[in-house]
């Protein structure tokens, strides 16, 4: 076991928060026992110092996701059981010192659970049916990536895998960001969306496994609080407004100012934003991307300038434009709260990237030992 000062405490309170922010915002849609259990998850992942252990917690966290889905999209929760089973193959093949076969099932599992294409169709479906879910299951994405950056990335052959994941996560963030382009709904959006950003994910894994490892994991934080924050104000505007096409008159930033802010300092997040999380993840990511795959950087970048351009045009499509009434009230107090709390932290880390870079990069810079990876106590 680690001591407890070593205990990765920034990243653990993010995903609690991005965990927490959908069920207290809208209570009526969480339960107790998905919230506790994958809660308990979490804390077992970050905090125990073994990489088998670890990976099954994070398993046993995904297995509760998928039947917190299973009832309204059994695509969603499909999908959320093969990153489930990934991550224990992970567990299981770290546990026998198979680090190259670890590596590749925990990729697996990142790639699914994050929506890279091909492999979007349940994250998609989620998106589509149950918004605020994905955006507390972008959590354990980020735990998971914390995993894979401690336990499976400390050796010769994730470098090697590097050359294929970074350019195939940029394509893949290419396809994305086109995704985007021809959606005529708000959910599509967040479809498109979610795609880009986990081609964007999976390239930045690739360069962790030159040594970018804090990098790798600001940018899944980045994630995580931007698209988590997303999906939070999708599921808040579409139960005032209903379903919100992209194709007829918005109008509604004056019924809805707080909402129509919070959507659009997300969406600026997602985009690399000056002043936000995103603009810093943004410049670390091209840096190490670009000692990679020039080339591929050339498309991560056409890709962020297509999503830019889209998320300006959704902001314009649902909120400005001939004004739309609604005797629906904006954000409550406890939904400002978590909203808030969300953005504070996109800001926060956005001006003082050091706050979570220092204790990422000290506790991440240095390889576990082949027993820590195991989960051999060591004496």
């Amino acid at each position: 076991m680690m001591a407890p000062g070593s205990i990765p405490w920034e990243t653990l309170a993010i995903c609690l928060l991005l965990l927490g922010a959908p069920a207290v915002a809208a209570p009526r849609h969480a339960r107790a026992w998905h919230l506790g259990g994958v809660a308990l998850t979490l804390l077992v992942a970050l905090v125990v110092g073994d990489g088998p252990t670890a990976y099954l917690a994070i398993g046993a966290g995904k297995l509760l996701h998928a039947a917190r889905a299973f009832p309204v999209t059994r695509t969603g929760a499909l999908s959320i059981a093969v990153s489930a089973a990934a991550a224990i193959g992970a567990a299981v093949t770290l546990g026998q010192d198979a680090l190259p076969a670890a590596f590749v099932l925990s990729t697996l599992a990142i790639a699914v659970s994050a929506g890279v294409m091909p492999l979007h169709v349940g994250t998609a479906s989620l998106c589509d049916r149950l918004p605020a879910l994905q955006a507390a299951k972008l959590s354990s994405t980020v735990a998971l990536v914390f995993l894979h950056l401690r336990f499976v990335d400390h050796h010769p052959a994730a470098a090697d895998m590097a050359t294929f994941l970074v350019p195939y996560g940029a394509m893949a963030c290419m396809a994305g960001a086109l995704l985007t382009v021809v959606q005529t709904d708000l959910r599509g959006f967040y479809r498109g969306t979610m795609s880009m950003h986990g081609g964007m994910l999976l390239a930045a894994v690739g360069t962790a496994s030159l040594g970018n490892f804090a990098a790798a994991l600001f940018v899944a934080i980045t994630m995580g609080l931007s698209l988590g924050g997303l999906g939070l104000v999708i599921a808040l505007l579409e139960e005032r407004a209903g379903p919100v096409s992209l194709t007829t008159p918005g109008g509604r930033a004056r019924a809805f100012p707080r909402l129509a802010g919070a959507f659009a300092l997300f969406g600026g997040a997602g985009v690399a934003m000056p002043g936000t999380a995103g603009f810093v993840a943004d410049d670390l990511l091209l840096h190490t991307l670009w000692m990679v795959s020039p080339a591929s950087t050339v498309i991560t970048i056409l890709s962020s300038a297509i999503l830019a351009a889209v998320t300006l045009s959704c902001i314009a499509a649902v909120f400005f434009g001939r004004p739309v009434s609604s005797l629906a009230p904006d954000l409550y107090p406890r939904e400002r709260w978590m909203v808030g709390a969300l953005l504070a932290l996109l800001v926060v880390i956005g001006v003082g990237p050091k706050l979570l870079l220092g204790p990422a990069d000290a506790f991440l810079a240095a390889p576990p030992t082949i027993t820590q990876a195991a989960g051999v106590p060591i004496p």
